[in-house]
């Protein structure tokens, strides 16, 4: 009787103990349910990496454990240098669930001729050309002064980089005021050029004067006819150059007064 009643303790403590540990179990296993992740992008067939693993592209869903955790997203075409990577921290929580949208904005690099263009979206500069912007915007303007301001389509574009070449615009002002500043660059150089002609004329006038007189002299001494002819052409070329010299210096002097 006494062996029977040990028997019947036994096992109720027995299985109260198999209770406890099932029922610890389940507690654990509840605790550690794992949580599902929809991860969602603007642009399909991004691949998504979770904790440093590749675990696929979007639109993706994943059994993930609670706690905090890292993604990071790479856009499809992440071989062009114009592409941004997404990252991010998020904290999971037990037995619920997750959905997460990212948007990957494509960007574009905006080139004009001439360059220096200020780019307007709205009525807000964002800078000025070369630039790289976000295809979240769906326009933008260019504007350069003296040129036409132009407008480029940049939303659900293909194109990496938009080129333009602005149209110059026509103003009689700023044509009259290109001619004077030209007119004045002009001005010292017209002053330079007369000032050498007058010495390098006046030079020549002296030099050919001088071998004039020396040809004379030989000729008296000679009597030779060739060296009278050759004075004679000396003479002729001193006064030409005699003429020259007083022309350049005409006009250097009038271009001083007139300055």
């Amino acid at each position: 009787m006494n062996v029977a009643l040990c028997v019947l303790l036994f096992a109720a403590a027995y299985g109260q103990q198999d209770a406890d540990s099932v029922s610890t179990a389940d507690s654990s296993r509840s605790a550690t349910v794992a949580t599902a992740v929809i991860i969602e992008t603007n642009v399909e067939g991004a691949r998504v990496f979770w904790d440093g693993d590749s675990v696929g592209v979007t639109p993706l869903t994943i059994n993930v454990e609670p706690g905090r955790h890292f993604v990071r997203i790479i856009p499809p075409d992440v071989q062009n240098w114009l592409s941004d990577i997404v990252e991010d921290s998020i904290e999971v929580e037990p037995q619920t669930h997750r959905s997460l949208t990212y948007n990957l904005n494509p960007k574009v690099l905006l080139l004009s001729t001439p360059s220096g263009a200020q780019v307007l979206a709205g009525d807000s500069v964002i800078g000025v050309t070369p630039l790289v912007v976000s295809t979240s915007r769906p326009s933008v303007r260019l504007k350069l002064q003296g040129f036409e301001e132009d407008s480029l389509e940049i939303a659900n574009t293909d194109q990496r980089i938009i080129s333009t070449h602005l149209k110059k615009t026509w103003n009689e002002d700023a044509e009259d005021i290109s001619l004077n500043a030209s007119d004045e660059r002009r001005s010292p150089l017209r002053i330079y050029m007369a000032g050498a002609a007058t010495l390098i004329a006046g030079s020549a006038a002296a030099y050919f004067k001088v071998k004039a007189d020396n040809t004379y002299s030989d000729y008296q001494q000679t009597g030779d006819p060739g060296m009278l002819s050759k004075t004679d052409r000396l003479d002729a070329a001193a006064g030409i150059a005699l003429a020259a010299t007083q022309l350049s210096l005409g006009l250097f002097t009038y271009f001083i007064l007139t300055e």
